[in-house]
């Protein structure tokens, strides 16, 4: 008996080791992209002289609420015992003409509650965004987790803004969209956008399908009409770092939470890194860094809406 446990003791602590290595520390990584981030098809897409109106003149954001996890559940291997700020932002652009787009849409109040209780929500700023949806003659989202489609799904005025909604079909069909609970028989109002490759949404922005974190993320780049150019990734990165230390989020979270798949999101990460390389004019948007946010701040991004 006693040579037993002198074998088992050591084994189990060595699975142990193992499982925590394998769950929080370990995230894949790769030495080349098999994902292409096509910038020059983008921009060709917003240059055309048959497109008519041109990008935006405004991007302006405002942040919904705001949810703190683990880092260690944000970047692999990073400490269990401090906390990064996540912001849960909707932006909004702004054409000549008055028309806007409404990017990404938060959650409402009652969702932000259940999954981030006690963290800030800011209540006037949600209404502020319904009301923008309102006037919006686009409504697109990076992908279809609660924390971008809530703000849709739980809008007071859905009959009003349906049919400004153009959630893909990968979005609309992908498992993860029944978090946000559109009430019954809502989400079968919308019309599908179907595309694939690269697709115009509206003058200066562009569509690219990305999945990988969810069935239909997908990039969203915009070309304002001064120039400036800004690259929506969603949730390919949670942070800069994931990009900078090509380190995603931890198994554990990826596959109890999220359900991605890491491989094609390891690729996006090495793209992603590639794209900031080659084109560093591009402003990177990541979706809930608070810091990247401040960043684009300070480039003349507004804080608010208008």
């Amino acid at each position: 008996m006693t040579k037993l446990w002198k074998w088992l003791i050591p084994s189990l602590l060595a699975l142990i080791i193992a499982g925590y290595y394998v769950l929080f520390m370990q995230s894949p990584s790769v030495d080349r992209s098999e994902f292409k981030i096509d910038i020059e098809g983008m921009r060709e897409l917003t240059t055309e002289p048959n497109q008519g109106a041109s990008g935006p003149v405004a991007l302006n954001s405002i942040v919904i609420g705001e949810g703190s996890f683990p880092s260690a559940a944000i970047v692999a291997g990073a400490s269990l015992f401090s906390k990064t700020t996540l912001v849960f932002v909707s932006y909004q652009l702004i054409y000549a003409d008055g028309s806007e787009l409404i990017l990404d849409t938060a959650q409402d109040e009652s969702l932000h509650n259940e999954f981030y209780e006690g963290e800030p929500f800011y209540s006037q700023r949600f209404d502020i965004m319904q009301t923008a949806m309102k006037r919006a003659k686009w409504i697109v989202a990076t992908h279809e987790h609660v924390d971008h489609v809530g703000g849709i799904a739980q809008s007071p005025f859905f009959e009003e803004i349906k049919d400004q909604v153009f959630l893909s079909e990968e979005q609309i069909n992908g498992p993860t969209i029944e978090a946000a609970r559109f009430p019954e028989g809502n989400l079968e109002k919308l019309n599908p956008l179907k595309y694939d490759g690269l697709h115009r949404i509206a003058p200066g922005v562009v569509l690219q399908k990305a999945p990988g974190h969810s069935l239909g993320s997908q990039l969203i780049y915009v070309r304002m009409q001064s120039g400036q150019e800004f690259l929506f990734i969603g949730d390919i990165a949670w942070g800069q770092k994931n990009i900078t230390e090509q380190t995603g989020r931890p198994a554990l979270v990826s596959w109890l939470f999220l359900n991605e798949d890491r491989n094609q999101v390891a690729h996006q990460l090495k793209a992603l890194l590639e794209m900031q390389n080659q084109y560093p004019e591009i402003q990177l948007v990541v979706a809930h860094d608070s810091q990247n946010l401040k960043k684009l701040i300070q480039n003349g991004v507004g804080s608010t809406f208008q």
